[in-house]
């Protein structure tokens, strides 16, 4: 926990104590968490505090930081908090796979003489970039992927109505 707060029509209430924040994020740095996820109040309306922890954890050495304003920037701080908690746990562990497979796919393209792009859905059902992808994207992209695929698969059969069964596992 972090001593500050800013109120929820931007008003300083407590000032942000950036010494015991270092403090607090060294102690968990030692002890070898290398993922940080910094979610406030009303950090998604203002920003700055969570801009500057962030910047801290860098320093002290996490590889990984997520912030709320830039991973899910709502309201609720529930929501914003699971969701900037999930991604600071799975971008690590997406990211080491992701680049794995984009060497192996690029490598092997590359040999071709292909121009190769690789692409990874998302959980709004897009597409992107496999640099850009990140844990927050993945949570629902299997379901997603069913649905567009369902999707585009009825629509090059000439149909225009659908029923369709995505089961994962």
């Amino acid at each position: 926990e972090v001593d500050e707060r800013v109120g929820a029509r931007g008003d300083l209430i407590r000032p942000l104590d950036l010494e015991s924040a270092g403090a607090e994020l060294r102690k968990v740095h030692q002890s070898g968490i290398r993922s940080a996820a910094i979610v406030f109040m009303h950090g998604y309306r203002y920003t700055d505090h969570e801009s500057q922890v962030a910047e801290l954890a860098r320093e002290i050495g996490f590889t990984q930081v997520s912030t709320s304003h830039q991973t899910s920037p709502l309201m609720k701080l529930v929501s914003r908090g699971d969701t900037t908690v999930v991604d600071a746990y799975l971008s690590p562990i997406l990211r080491r796979y992701v680049d794995r497979v984009a060497a192996d796919v690029l490598n092997e393209a590359d040999g071709d003489g292909l121009q190769t792009k690789l692409m990874f859905m998302q959980s709004s059902g897009g597409l992107t970039d496999a640099k850009l992808f990140q844990g927050k994207d993945a949570i629902l992209s299997g379901p997603a992927g069913g649905v567009v695929g369902a999707v585009r698969t009825t629509a090059m059969a000439g149909f225009d109505k659908i029923i369709g069964f995505d089961m994962g596992g």
